[in-house]
């Protein structure tokens, strides 16, 4: 048995059938259908039900299909990380981020383009857990930064450094006077946040909950972008990562601090543990925890 058999036999499965899966193998349906036949010889049970309209899997055939998807997906990888191997000194760099970084990342790629001039950088915005999860198995990115403590075996998250999520209001909303501001004034106001499976979401109503303060969640945004238009606007007040904002508040805006211990979180730097990663690459994740 080999990589090339289970490829065939997926994509007779996929296209229900021999005749779409030899167009698409570019393969004469004849020579498709010995090879699976031979492939169920080998393994010493039938795989599918043939009839003159279509193929359905065999109960043995659903099993070992699931396996088959398996170990092609595994292999993906592993061609993908053989390639990575011949990169020594230049090729790409693909970095998975959330929003508030943008204000701490350009140090770091402001090094990295003197260290590394010939490496081509790839910023991939990463949100949920189970998309950086998901972006580091299948190696869409080879670093992530995240606000999310990541507790799987194969996956390393390390601590980079600490961030404050701070209350963002119009300019001229009653409480931009107020120079003290604590969740029990904000009960009644409409609120903007992250949507669900955020954890900046997570944090902020842990938050109000700790404190035994209702919250009015009006809006749900992804983005923190679109979070400080409707502020800007006047829609709503929001609670959003100090870092986002940058040195310098916008004239628009107005914020305030709060002590609350679910309202101050890490970042994290997230990459998969035992995988080979080209000197360059492993060099940016170094000068990473470095900082």
């Amino acid at each position: 048995m080999d990589v090339k058999q289970l490829r065939y036999f997926v994509a007779v499965v996929n296209e229900r059938g021999f005749s779409g899966a030899a167009v698409k193998l570019h393969l004469s349906q004849p020579s498709l259908s010995k090879a699976i036949r031979a492939l169920e010889e080998q393994i010493g049970f039938q795989l599918l039900e043939r009839t003159t309209k279509r193929v359905d899997l065999t109960e043995s055939g659903r099993v070992f299909y699931q396996r088959a998807l398996h170990i092609l997906a595994e292999m993906d990888i592993f061609e993908k990380e053989v390639n990575e191997v011949k990169v020594t000194g230049s090729g790409e760099v693909r970095l998975g981020m959330i929003e508030s970084v943008k204000n701490w990342i350009p140090n770091v790629l402001g090094w990295y383009r003197e260290a590394y001039p010939d490496m081509h950088v790839v910023l991939k915005e990463v949100l949920g857990r189970t998309d950086i999860e998901q972006a580091l198995r299948n190696y869409e990115v080879h670093i992530c930064l995240t606000n999310e403590f990541i507790d799987e075996p194969d996956i390393v998250t390390a601590p980079l450094y600490k961030e404050n999520l701070v209350l963002v209001m119009n300019a001229h909303h009653p409480l931009a006077k107020q120079v003290d501001v604590e969740l029990g004034h904000l009960e009644k106001e409409p609120f903007i946040i992250t949507s669900k499976g955020f954890q900046t979401r997570v944090n902020i109503t842990e938050a109000f909950k700790e404190a035994g303060v209702s919250m009015n969640i009006c809006y749900d945004a992804d983005r923190f972008e679109t979070i400080l238009t409707l502020v800007e606007a006047g829609i709503g007040l929001s609670i959003v990562p100090r870092n986002y904002i940058g040195k310098t508040v916008p004239e628009t805006l107005a914020i305030r601090e709060l002590d609350y211990p679910s309202l101050k979180r890490n970042v994290y730097l997230a990459y998969v543990k035992n995988r080979y990663r080209p000197p360059a690459i492993e060099a940016l994740l170094e000068k990473m925890l470095s900082i």
